[in-house]
Parts: C-alpha cells; structure tokens; sequence
C-alpha cells in the first residue's frame, strides 16, 4: 500500500488486492491516511476493500432490496415505497452504501425533523433503512456496521392504549343489536372478548370454530391470505369464550353462514378496505355516520376516538385481570410475550388479591347488566 500526491492536490492510495492493483483518491492527506489504515484493517481481516466507485447507490441498493421482497403484503410494500420516496431517498438516495456514515445518517434525521417530518413516521422510514442496510453488512460487505444502529430514533409521545370493560363492550354490542345487526354485534364480541386482530377476524371462517377458535388466515385489503398478520406461516388455536361462542351459533343460524363468517353481505365476498372502512367510520350524504362503529361508539358515550383495534387491548386487560400470565396472552393475541408483559402488567393482580374470575364471569355479568338496562 502507498499514498501519492497528485498533480491535482489530491492523494492518491494504491494497494493490491486478489493479485489485482486498486486505487482510490481523497482530497486531503488526512482523508488518504484514514483510508490507508482501513485498507489495511480490512486487507488483514481477509475482507474486500469496497471502494466508492465499486459499491452501488443507495437508491440503487433500495430498488435491489425491495425486488426480493416477495414476502411483504401488499399494503407493506405501498407504505416501504412512501418512506423511500418521501423520507430516504431525495436526501440520501444518490449516495454510495460506503458514504452513509453514521453522522451523514445524523444529518439526515436533523434535516428531517427540522423540514416538519412527524417523529413517529420518521422513526418508521428509519428503521426500514436499516432493514435495507443490513444487506449492505451482510452478505455484500459493502459495509462493516449498519450505521443506522449509532441512530437513536426520533422521540415521540405514543398515543395511550385504550381499553374499555366488559359492560362497555356489551353497551356497543347491544347497539348493533338494537339496529338488527347481528353480524357486527357478533364481531364486536370476537374483537372484545377473543381479542385477536380485525384482519384476522374478518378471515375467519365457519371451519374454524371449534372448542377453540383456529387463527390460520387474514384479510389483506380484501384478499384472504393463509397465517395471520405476524406473518404469512403463523397458525395458532386461541381460547374461544363460551358467550361467545353462543354468539357465533346464532349468527350462522341468522345468516345461513357458510364460508367466511364476517363476509360482505351483498356477494359473500371478503370485506375490502373500503368495506372495512365504511364500518368503521360510515359517513352518509346527510353527514349521519350510519351504521357504523363509530356511531356506535358515539351513541353509547364513548365518544369519537375509540377505534375497533381498541377492543383488542380490551381483550388483553379482561385476560389479565382473569389471570393470565404474559405467555398466555401473547399467544390468544399474536404477538411476543414482552410485549404482553409492556403494555398489561399494571393491571396483573399482585399475590395475595381476591380470586380472580373467569372472563366468562366478566361477559355474563356484563350482559345481565345490559339485560336489566334495557
């Protein structure tokens, strides 16, 4: 290895590598030196020296990546290209893998945040870069560290769960029985009592309803997809409430039910987002919400923030409250038992509480509750 200056005040470093001659050039001496001492960590290392010229753009490298993401949903891949195209590559696109140090990484965040970009959606397009740059570490080599980990992601206050009670629950519920719609009141009771996702609820089928409910499909935006929303080949058997099994009974005696048990009631089609979207949030041309969770939610006093996705976190609090340690939970819900353990274990009861009731006690309750209401 060997550094010259060149005519043009510029250092030139040569080195070999695999019996071939190399060269790069730095504009100062300090710069020259710095890649000397890397060329030689690396030649020592076994490793390839990658040079600017050699290693692709980062948009180059981005179009590469998402091309073998045959795996991702669709609405996934949608939202990867959105933060590509908003947030990563206009600022950082055009650079070498081996010129996004973690400072220029720095810098961009900086900017970022600076030009209004909101901290959650920025913390989201931050790690698919590193998702992507992890490829650049292995098994290309064109980098040594994902420089994406030195990133502290950008601060923000999350939104607070919300959960309601089982008397709650029956009090929208009992709405949509009240409007002759025993299909959503029997939704209601699967999203608040099973508590597993609305996209894995509206892919459920009559076949999978047993002593426990089978989760073994989703429904991606209107098309049915095998696993769940963790992933295309996660299969799981959850814990399927008595009430609400009942609750199932009567709606395929009611509806004739065959196939999917949430199908959209003018074909038997899956709910696509619009369906899906419309029940959550229907608006008339009168400007009247129709019938729709949100007027549910409205007309039982609970206002116009609660969403469908809140009845899961309903679920897990209701089980928690039963007992059920952070295992257990995880797996009724789909997700990683840390998470179980973050987000509901304020509400575990220490040692020494009063016995703890099955939420087949908490739904009975509820409903006498309601029965005496009415």
């Amino acid at each position: 290895m060997s550094i010259h200056p060149t005519p043009y005040g510029t250092y030139e470093i040569k080195w070999r590598e695999n019996g071939r001659q190399k060269s790069a050039t730095r504009k100062t001496k300090k710069e020259a030196l710095a890649l000397d001492a890397e060329v030689s960590r690396r030649t020592a290392e076994g490793k390839p020296v990658v040079r600017r010229k050699d290693a692709p753009t980062l948009e180059e490298f981005a179009a590469e990546w998402m091309a073998t993401r045959s795996d991702l949903e669709e609405s996934t891949q949608r939202k990867y290209i959105e933060w590509l195209r908003v947030h990563i590559l206009p600022d950082l696109g055009h650079l070498s893998l081996v010129e996004l140090r973690p400072r220029r990484l720095a810098e961009w965040q900086a900017d970022r945040l600076a030009e209004g970009a909101g901290p959650a959606v920025l913390g989201k397009a931050q790690s698919l870069l590193g998702q992507i740059l992890r490829k650049a570490v292995l098994p290309y080599e064109y980098l040594d560290v994902n420089p994406v980990l030195a990133l502290d992601r950008p601060a923000y206050r999350k939104n607070e769960h919300r959960w309601l009670t089982a008397n709650e629950v029956e009090s929208l519920r009992s709405w949509f029985l009240s409007e002759e719609d025993l299909g959503s009141a029997t939704l209601i009771s699967i999203l608040g009592y099973v508590g597993i996702r609305p996209q894995d609820a509206l892919g459920l089928e009559w076949q999978d309803v047993g002593d426990r409910l089978r989760v073994v499909r989703k429904n991606s935006e209107g098309t049915i997809r095998p696993g769940s929303k963790t992933g295309q080949h996660y299969k799981r058997r959850v814990y399927l409430p008595g009430p609400v099994a009942d609750d199932l009974v009567d709606w395929q005696e009611a509806s004739e039910g065959a196939g999917l048990i949430f199908p959209r009631a003018k074909d038997g089609a899956p709910w696509t987002k619009n369906d899906y979207d419309n029940w959550r949030s229907r608006i008339r041309p009168d400007g009247s919400r129709g019938r729709s969770f949100k007027a549910a939610a409205e007309a039982v006093g609970l206002g116009s923030t609660l969403k469908p996705y809140d009845l899961r976190h309903t679920a897990a609090s209701l089980y928690a409250a039963t007992g059920w340690g952070a295992v257990e939970i995880a797996d009724q819900l789909g997700h990683s038992p840390t998470e179980s353990q973050r987000t509901y274990q304020h509400i575990l009861l220490p040692d020494g509480a009063a016995p703890r009731r099955s939420i087949e006690d908490y739904i009975g309750e509820a409903r006498d509750s309601e029965i005496v209401a009415a």
